[in-house]
């Protein structure tokens, strides 16, 4: 599959970008999880740098080859690293890695040049840092001897706005004054938390949710059956992300366990949250990543209770707890979805903060219950 296929209308605006020579300094790729966001940044940056004569991507020239492995000399990938406390201003960013971090990274990018929805993830990397971004100014104005436009992909590019907010500023002066045949690429699936200066800068192109077919298609190239692959599509609602995840777990009741966690966030029970706690907790401390992905569970859980509410069709897959989803209506008709939805996504972002787990999953289930109830939370003062 290639990506035209997956978004075709961002992959005609961009081909229309391209050919008629209006190339942005800076853009914003924002969309929900999962929308090929990433991929469809690596295949502009491939097509603003296409040697062939086609009007689109060749695939065959030495540049197209390049992109391919990520390895173009106008190719430059910031994705958030661990803060290195013993790094000074003029620190490289790849010298303040561990050696097993470096090497994580150098087959993660490998790994992406491969899969282009592998998502990069350093372990506690928790911001893009200021030495990144340091680093890029020192060295975006340097020339290349390279045909083409120079492109610079920062992915999770919301994570420039975490601890005291340096490294959005010090990105702001970039796009301030943008050097010539340069083009800075944001990535983000929460384009809120960047500075409002640093969106007014950018052009924005918003990525729709990927159709369940097209998810479908991704997961059976990826080796899982069709039935599967079907129910796992449409239970994702266009996150290929979570549709791999989902797809590739071994556990075959995994929507039971989605009702069951589900249960122990709902219901007030002293049992039941001291285990939802102490179990998320450990989770975020020793694999952040399965932390995530029960969170994304409760999410799914939500939005299909939500699409019961306003009248959506049964989804294939859900029909074993289908009936759960309609009780928890009939019982909390009220219930604000959307801002419980909120505070789930903030749970996940948590991490990225160094908040303290256990304190954060408490408020999470005390503000949930005055949601459920339809009443709004109190303003934090």
């Amino acid at each position: 599959m290639i990506f035209s296929d997956l978004q075709p209308v961002i992959w005609e605006k961009l081909s229309k970008i391209n050919k008629n020579n209006r190339v942005g300094s800076a853009y914003i790729f924002s969309g929900q999880k999962g929308s090929a966001k990433e991929w469809g940044a690596i295949e502009f940056a491939k097509l603003l740098n296409c040697e062939g004569k086609t009007g689109g991507i060749c695939n065959d020239c030495s540049s197209c080859k390049k992109f391919r492995v990520l390895q173009h000399p106008n190719l430059k990938i910031i994705v958030p690293l661990p803060v290195n406390p013993k790094a000074n201003k003029d620190s490289d960013p790849l010298d303040s890695l561990t050696n097993e971090d470096y090497e994580y990274l150098t087959e993660s990018l490998d790994r992406k040049s491969n899969d282009p929805f592998y998502k990069i993830s350093v372990p506690k990397a928790r911001r893009i840092t200021i030495n990144s971004i340091r680093d890029l100014r020192r060295s975006i104005h340097l020339k290349t001897n390279s045909f083409g436009q120079k492109i610079i992909l920062i992915f999770d590019a919301h994570l420039l706005s975490e601890g005291m907010g340096e490294s959005a500023n010090a990105l702001l002066k970039i796009l301030e004054e943008p050097p010539e045949n340069t083009t800075l690429i944001l990535v983000t699936d929460n384009k809120n938390s960047l500075l409002s200066t640093v969106i007014s800068r950018c052009q924005n192109i918003h990525f729709p949710n990927l159709s369940p077919d097209n998810v479908k298609s991704i997961l059976i190239e990826k080796g899982i059956n069709n039935q599967r692959a079907m129910e796992m599509a449409m239970i994702a609602n266009g996150d290929v992300h979570l549709a791999i995840d989902l797809g590739e777990n071994n556990d075959q009741n995994l929507l039971e366990d989605i009702e069951q966690i589900s249960k122990q966030l709902i219901t007030v029970s002293v049992t039941g949250w001291r285990e939802f706690i102490n179990s998320l907790s450990m989770l975020a401390f020793r694999n952040p990543s399965q932390y995530k992905f029960k969170i994304y569970l409760l999410q799914l859980w939500f939005h299909h209770a939500y699409r019961i509410r306003m009248g959506g069709s049964s989804i294939n897959g859900i029909e074993s707890i289908e009936k759960s989803l309609c009780k928890f209506n009939e019982r909390y008709p009220n219930a604000n979805l959307i801002e419980i939805n909120k505070l789930l996504e903030d749970s996940i972002e948590s991490l990225s903060r160094n908040f303290y787990t256990p304190l954060t999953l408490t408020n999470l289930l005390i503000s949930i219950q005055t949601l459920l109830k339809g009443k709004q939370l109190e303003p934090v003062l």
